[in-house]
């Protein structure tokens, strides 16, 4: 078990922290139709325009996968990153609480990418994507890379019945 504190490690976390809220406000989207009518949408405000519009399905399914669990899986993984958890107990309740987010890792991305491609586009619009997609996916992909460095000391075994 790693019980020292690693400056590489706070800087990953510094540096996902700031990817994902930037990628969060950031434009990620663009929607122009009939070459006149041009909407941009970050994350953010992609999510309360949902919910504005009462697509509540799409508002819960992208706000947990998006913003939600990006931002759970960082905390979490900051309680590691400062190596002040008191008692094994909860470090492994915490390690393994990370290791089921991993399994959803790129869902985010995924589920941003999914919303871009289904949007219904006529003949006469277009999508097009901005900063706010590649500082978001680079956000999670340091995240991750963070996740992997805290969880490379554990083994995690099922339970024998």
């Amino acid at each position: 078990m790693n019980n020292k504190i690693v400056p590489t490690d706070y800087l990953l976390w510094a540096v996902s922290c700031v990817s994902l809220i930037a990628g969060m406000i950031l434009p990620m989207f663009s929607f122009q139709k009939f070459y006149i009518l041009n909407d941009t949408f970050s994350l953010l405000s992609g999510v309360m325009y949902l919910f504005r519009e009462g697509e509540l399905f799409l508002f819960l399914i992208i706000t947990l996968f998006s913003i939600v669990t990006p931002v759970y899986k960082l905390s979490l993984t900051h309680k590691l990153v400062k190596n002040k958890i008191p008692t094994i107990k909860e470090k492994l309740l915490i390690v393994k609480r990370l290791s089921i987010i991993g399994k959803w890792s790129m869902a985010d991305v995924f589920v941003i990418s999914v919303m871009a491609a289904t949007v219904k586009l006529g003949a006469f619009a277009s999508v097009q994507i901005h900063t706010g997609l590649f500082v978001f996916g680079f956000g999670v992909i340091m995240s991750m890379i963070l996740v992997h460095r805290q969880l490379s000391g554990y083994e995690l075994l099922p339970k024998k019945e």
